[in-house]
Formats: structure tokens, C-alpha cells, sequence
């Protein structure tokens, strides 16, 4: 069964599977402080990251892949998603994909995972800010050309060969998550090892509206031969990171102001 952690060309289907990965990640990366805890850092490859999280008790509370590719996309980042108070390692922001000058609007909205939200303080929003971003196969379908992709619609409703639906922001019950579809031009593409598991997946860097994503593909998903200039479209999960440093939240001094005050009596 196709995972995010399978995307990645790891053997990841039982408990004792994670466990694996995470004497990987324990045994060969590297630890980063965070406010709630900190990460072990590890590579697998090309890309290939895998971070774990481990709170302050010193035990392993999750691990989140991510692939870091070619793509840079810039973005109005407006807002972080409350977080999950048993897990305050993890973090997703909502933001405009091509943002005006107010960063309130743009081509789209959308929502992302950070995978590792921990290592910064509290983000300001609203600020621009470039992201690497990466999308996660859910389901596809690879087209050889743009022929193929537009004969293949045969409903009134027809997408455009860039298009960009953030599917992550109609969920029904309310709660944003970092998924989308989308439809884009494949820029470059690859077969990519993993290290740890000597399994193979696809890569892609493919241009949509708003910009470049790389996409990640478990081997079991591709129908046909992935070449540039073709055509990829489907359902995914949204991991990136922030390639320019945020800018964060300065905390009001209490102290200082108060001390202020006093002396202007």
C-alpha cells in the first residue's frame, strides 16, 4: 500500500517497520534543538529527508518525510494552522500561491506541512517568503503530451494543463489539510534510490499555476513512462520548507516597559 513514507522508496506497512526507520534516522542523523523538544535529522539519498521528532521526555513522538528538491516558489504566508497540542513538533501554514502586494490574495490558496516547524520561534504572518515545495503522490495519471491530457477529459468541465485545485481547504468538516490537485508540465524527472532501502521512486519537477513542485511518486503509482514535456496530474500531499529565514514575531519586553513608564513620571 502506497504511504508518504513509501513515496520516498522506504519500507514502511507495520509498527516494526517505523521502528526501523527510526533507528535509522536515531543511529545516523544529526540532532536539532526545537522549543518542544528536538529532531533527528537524517538523509537517505538524493532529497531523501526523513525528520523525527522527540519531545522533551526523550521520547519519539512522530517522523514526517520530506524531499528537498529544485523547486522555489514564492508565497504570501497569512496564517499558521492552530497546532496539535500532543504534538507542538509539527506545524502547517495557509498561504497565496503568486501573492499581491497585500499577500492576503493571489492565484490561490493553499495549506502546507512544515516538517521542521520546531526549529523557529513564532512566525510573523502576514510575510512573503520562498518555500521549496514538494507534493507527495497520492494518485496519478501521466499523459505523453498535452493531446493526450486534453482528449482525456470528456466532461463539459475541462482543466487547464496548469491548473491547481487546494482540495486541502474544502474539507468537510472544517479543518484545513495540506492536500491539493493539480495538473502541470513535467520540467525534469528522475528515478531516485533510497539509500537505506535500496528501493527506487520517480521524481519530477512540474510546472502548475503559481509556480514549480517538485513531486515525489511511488513506483506503484506510475502507469506509463514519465518524460519531459509530459503531462502529470493528480492528488497529493504538501510538505515544504522555508528556503529564505522567516521572519519572526518580536516578543513585547514587560519589564522594559514598565521600567519606562516609571521614569517618565
Amino acid at each position: 500500500m502506497v504511504n508518504h513514507m513509501t513515496t520516498l522508496g522506504f519500507r514502511v506497512h507495520s509498527p516494526e517497520d517505523f521502528e526501523n526507520i527510526a533507528e535509522y534516522a536515531l543511529s545516523t542523523g544529526t540532532r536539532i534543538k526545537a522549543k518542544h523538544g528536538q529532531y533527528a535529522f537524517a538523509l537517505a539519498g538524493e532529497g531523501i529527508e526523513i525528520w523525527l521528532q522527540i519531545d522533551k521526555k526523550n521520547q519519539v513522538i512522530g517522523l514526517n518525510p520530506h524531499f528537498s528538491g529544485l523547486s522555489r516558489m514564492n508565497i504570501g504566508l497569512t496564517a499558521e494552522l492552530k497546532p496539535d497540542e500532543n504534538n507542538k513538533l509539527d506545524g502547517s501554514f495557509h498561504a497565496w500561491a503568486e501573492p499581491d502586494d497585500s499577500m492576503e490574495s493571489g492565484s490561490y490558496p493553499f495549506v502546507f506541512d512544515v516538517p521542521n516547524r520546531g526549529v523557529y520561534g513564532q512566525i510573523l504572518t502576514p510575510q512573503s517568503i520562498h518555500v521549496q515545495l514538494s507534493a507527495f503522490a497520492h494518485e496519478v495519471t501521466i499523459y505523453k503530451d498535452e493531446e493526450e491530457f486534453n482528449l482525456s477529459q470528456d466532461s463539459e468541465l475541462k482543466f487547464a494543463v496548469e491548473s491547481f485545485i487546494p482540495s486541502g481547504l474544502f474539507d468537510s468538516e472544517g479543518t484545513p489539510s495540506a492536500t491539493a490537485i493539480f495538473t502541470g508540465r513535467i520540467v525534469e524527472t528522475a528515478e531516485i534510490a533510497n539509500e537505506q532501502s535500496k528501493l527506487r521512486f520517480t521524481w519530477a519537477l512540474v510546472r502548475t499555476l503559481g509556480g514549480e513542485i517538485d513531486v515525489v511518486i511511488d513506483q506503484e503509482l506510475v502507469n506509463k513512462e514519465m518524460i519531459v514535456g509530459g503531462i502529470i496530474s493528480g492528488s497529493f500531499w504538501l510538505s515544504a520548507k522555508f528556503q529564505d529565514e522567516p521572519v519572526i514575531k518580536k516578543k513585547s519586553n514587560v519589564i522594559e516597559r514598565i521600567f519606562r513608564k516609571n521614569n517618565e513620571k
